[in-house]
């Protein structure tokens, strides 16, 4: 650093910004004991929201499915070979099978890019429908399950006409959806927010956390306040 023969250059400012940065982590994560969250993670979805997005699918006479689960052997398959592009293939239309869709159709392209916003997203248009999928080493089982069912929502709302104008209200909308058809606990576990690289930061997929998964299960169990909606 040029700071010991007083000369101050633009490479200076960038190694004492990083120097900066780091000791400010450090003090954060393993003094004051707050880990850097992602700000997604503490996103908070007005309650009135989420009951919106339920009434949206009882308006349109929509029945909460029963529990989604893996089937045992692909299950199985996949704990051993998470990765395999076939075999999430095979899950994705087993996914797509338990709303009444035939992933047959559907395209699943894999990507492993961090700079990119999304875990996953779908390009349909009506004919031709496409889902790309983050496959980041540090997504389980559960993360997988719940990106491509957060995904194959998109595709049963599109066909079925049910939307939202506004875009979060939408993702909201999906991910209330995926509950209501059965892969909430997928997602109560898969969108709880990721460690990576030994704490140095966090990741988190879905638009919702866990506590709204649970949330929504709840009042579809209670069902109270339905009657009032008609």
């Amino acid at each position: 650093m040029g700071l010991l023969d007083g000369r101050f250059t633009i490479n200076d400012i960038f190694e004492l910004l990083t120097f900066v940065g780091f000791f400010y982590y450090i003090i954060k994560r393993f003094v004051l004991k707050q880990p850097p969250i992602p700000a997604a993670a503490l996103r908070k979805i007005d309650r009135e929201k989420l009951r919106s997005a339920l009434a949206l699918l009882y308006k349109n006479k929509k029945v909460p499915g029963g529990a989604y689960t893996i089937p045992p052997q692909l299950s199985g398959e996949l704990e051993r070979n998470l990765h395999d592009p076939e075999l999430l293939r095979r899950l994705m239309c087993d996914i797509a099978a338990h709303v009444g869709i035939d992933g047959s159709r559907i395209k699943l392209k894999f990507k492993d890019d961090a700079t990119l916003e999304y875990a996953g997203n779908i390009s349909t248009n009506g004919a031709f429908t496409t889902i790309n999928l983050q496959t980041h080493d540090y997504y389980n089982l559960d993360v997988l399950t719940a990106i491509l069912a957060h995904e194959v929502m998109h595709l049963y709302l599109y066909y079925n006409g049910i939307r939202f104008s506004d875009t979060l209200s939408n993702e909201v909308l999906t991910d209330t959806a995926a509950v209501f058809f059965g892969f909430g606990e997928y997602l109560r576990r898969g969108y709880k927010v990721i460690e990576v690289n030994l704490g140095f930061s966090y990741h988190k997929v879905g638009y919702i956390r866990p506590e709204d998964v649970e949330f929504i299960l709840s009042e579809i169990q209670g069902k109270k306040w339905i009657v009032n909606l008609f």
